[in-house]
């Protein structure tokens, strides 16, 4: 069977060589060859037999994306390895995996102790030499002089008389306190009469308190006894009257007397609250109320005079036994006297030797030690004066520098702001030198690592803008651009590949690139996002949620803002916000990148599959009527092989037909009809294209 190009063909050809006449007699041999061919097939062949349909296609302008395909992976470009310079045990660990750090920041240390008193120690002394001498390193050099020859001098003035009369001072001093000794012990083995006389006064005192407190207690006693009959009686008039408050509470046994204070409040506010004034409820309450208090009052009472008289018989006991003690000194008190007295007579012969010794003069060998102390004083302070070698200073220095070097070592630091991302020793193990102990990493330099072959390295170019699928789900679309491609290939396996490196791209900057990206998220939505207004050559979505869509890319292509629904309305809202987000990917996903090679917005396009390429020219299908099929030759631009930019022959809202060939289970669509609905039965008669 022939096809319908074979046909289009004859027919063009046909209409030049013999004109309109010949055409005519010719295309009606055609169209009865062709009828038999068709019902030859129709007859011997199932009922779903394939059929050529025209589906109705209306024009409209788009954006178009030329791509280019490869796969990368999510890589962190920055990222170290920490270790420590010296050898210890992990005495300290700061952060723990996934903790964002800053530079300088300690994460880790070894035990430091030695090294820092070490490092002291050299500081110190570093500080000493830089600072010698001082003001104050001169004068007290200066006063340990003065000091020396005062010392000297006062040998040999020795005594002075301000020294003899501060001895003879001390000799009186100890005379006094020698007889202050003596009289103490006398008194205590000697009491005299006036002493008799003052404990005597106090054993009367205290017998007359004593007695005035047990009257007073006696007192009390029977004041309890008498409020207490007040309390029973009134708590019997108060318990004979149903309607008087906390009834309960008063009406009980004898021994729970005085009554609660909180319980008799209680009864006085409900009293006042339903009684009036010389009631006999209002009576009774009072009554209670006051007898309770009465009865309160005398218990606390003789609580008082009990402590009164317990106060009065020690008061008593303590006169007695002064007055026994007086009469009869305890061995006690005679040895501690005695002991004072012989203490106080050995300090005043001491002080009587001291002056003895003092008026004599000063020991010869004590004032040769002086001397010589005074010209030891004196070189010393010719050396202060001198100041510090500069020798002494450079090599303490070194000393320092290197008690540094040893101490830093034992700490580890961040050198860049970024996350810990491992931690491979516990605090307490032994680490050595040089082993890893944290992987420092930066996310934000989060990257797409791109292998390119040969073939897609030509085609590639720094600032190239892209779209990342990452295999990882959920994980939305991201955008991102190529900040510099090697020139230097990988070989593995006699398989070329060059390392492409591109950024992502992220936040408001998206905003910015928004618009070269139109014509490449078309593609990947199945959308015309070009007429929908807000963003610059895209439209602004308000904030939404959701991703792109069908995964599985099973979507149908909507022809204009117009026609998207509330669902495509919400997934795009869902792409642009995922693009917005300064959220970065995880390192180690696998991606399909889509980079962007042309692209064109705003322009006329038609689904590829409706153009008709004969020879040298490109034809659609622009109407089917009267048996007819017109052609109309277009002029093509960029393709992305799905959708092709019209630069010439058709304008907006024109109206094409595409042309299928396929088994019609069932007619979805009123556009989409078969050539026999189209012809009332008969095949059309196609005639020459029109420009």
């Amino acid at each position: 069977m022939q096809n319908s190009n074979d046909i289009d063909k004859l027919i063009a050809e046909s209409q030049s060589r013999f004109g309109k006449k010949t055409f005519y007699i010719f295309a009606t041999i055609i169209l009865f060859v062709t009828a038999i061919i068709f019902s030859y097939f129709y007859f011997n062949s199932d009922s779903d037999s394939e059929i050529i349909s025209y589906e109705l296609h209306n024009m409209t302008t788009g954006s178009i994306a030329n791509t280019l395909i490869a796969s990368g992976s999510t890589q962190i470009d920055k990222k170290i390895s920490l270790s420590f310079g010296t050898s210890g045990n992990l005495s300290k660990i700061f952060v723990e995996e996934g903790d964002s750090v800053t530079a300088g920041q300690i994460l880790a240390e070894l035990d430091p102790v030695d090294l820092e008193n070490a490092l002291e120690r050299q500081e110190i002394t570093l500080k000493k030499l830089l600072e010698f001498p001082t003001e104050e390193d001169l004068k007290s050099a200066e006063y340990v002089v003065n000091q020396a020859e005062k010392t000297l001098n006062d040998l040999l003035d020795y005594p002075s008389t301000e020294q003899l009369r501060t001895a003879e001072e001390l000799v009186s001093q100890a005379e006094a306190s020698f007889i202050t000794a003596q009289e103490n012990y006398d008194e205590l083995m000697m009491p005299t009469d006036s002493q008799f006389d003052a404990v005597l006064k106090l054993i009367e005192q205290a017998e007359q308190s004593l007695a005035n407190s047990k009257l007073l207690l006696d007192n009390s006693v029977r004041n309890v006894d008498t409020s207490l009959i007040s309390l029973t009686e009134a708590v019997n008039s108060y318990c004979d009257v149903d309607t008087l408050p906390n009834r309960e509470d008063v009406c009980v046994e004898l021994d729970n007397y005085p009554i609660n204070k909180s319980i008799t409040d209680n009864i006085l506010n409900e009293i006042f609250t339903c009684c009036d004034a010389n009631t006999t409820e209002m009576n009774l309450s009072k009554a209670l109320i006051n007898s309770n208090s009465n009865y309160t009052n005398s218990i606390e009472q003789v609580n008082v005079y009990t402590k009164q008289v317990e106060s009065s018989e020690a008061s008593l006991k303590d006169a007695n036994n002064t007055l026994h003690n007086l009469k009869n000194p305890t061995q006690n008190d005679i040895d501690r006297l005695t002991k004072l007295e012989e203490q106080a007579e050995k300090n005043l012969q001491k002080r009587i030797l001291a002056l003895e010794e003092m008026k004599s003069g000063s020991d010869p060998e004590d004032i040769k030690l002086a001397e010589e102390n005074l010209e030891k004083s004196k070189l010393a302070l010719e050396r202060v004066a001198e100041g510090t070698d500069q020798n002494d200073i450079d090599i303490q220095k070194l000393v320092v520098e290197q008690a540094k070097e040893s101490l830093s070592k034992t700490k580890i630091t961040a050198l860049f702001d970024g996350q810990v991302s491992s931690i491979n020793y516990k605090q307490g193990e032994f680490i050595s030198a040089g082993q890893s102990m944290f992987t420092l990493s930066d996310p934000s330099t989060m990257q797409m690592d791109i292998i390119a072959s040969e073939a897609e390295f030509v085609e590639m170019s720094p600032g190239m803008y892209g779209l990342v699928s990452l295999d990882s789900k959920p994980f939305p679309p991201s955008l991102i651009q190529i900040t510099s491609i090697s020139n230097v290939p990988n070989v593995t396996q006699g398989i070329v590949t060059y390392p492409v490196e591109a950024r992502f791209i992220r936040g408001f900057e998206v905003l910015s690139v928004i618009q070269k990206f139109t014509p490449l998220l078309d593609s990947f939505s199945g959308m015309d996002l070009s007429d929908i207004p807000g963003i610059p050559g895209m439209g602004a979505m308000p904030p939404g949620i959701g991703g792109m869509g069908d995964s599985n890319g099973d979507r149908r292509p909507r022809m204009g803002a117009n026609n998207l629904g509330d669902n495509d309305i919400q997934e795009l809202q869902g792409l642009l916000s995922s693009l917005l987000t300064e959220e970065l990917p995880a390192e180690g996903m696998n991606g399909t990148v889509t980079l962007l090679k042309d692209s064109v917005q705003d322009v006329l396009v038609l689904p590829s599959e409706a153009l008709i390429v004969d020879k040298n020219k490109i034809n659609v299908i622009s109407s089917i009527s009267d048996n007819e099929i017109v052609y109309t030759e277009v002029k093509t631009g960029l393709t992305d092989g799905k959708k092709t930019e019209i630069l010439e022959g058709l304008k907006e809202n024109d109206s094409i037909y595409i042309k299928r060939i396929g088994q019609v289970v069932q007619e979805k669509e009123e556009s989409t009809k078969s050539i026999d609905e189209l012809t009332k039965g008969k095949p059309p008669m196609p005639r020459g294209g029109k420009k």
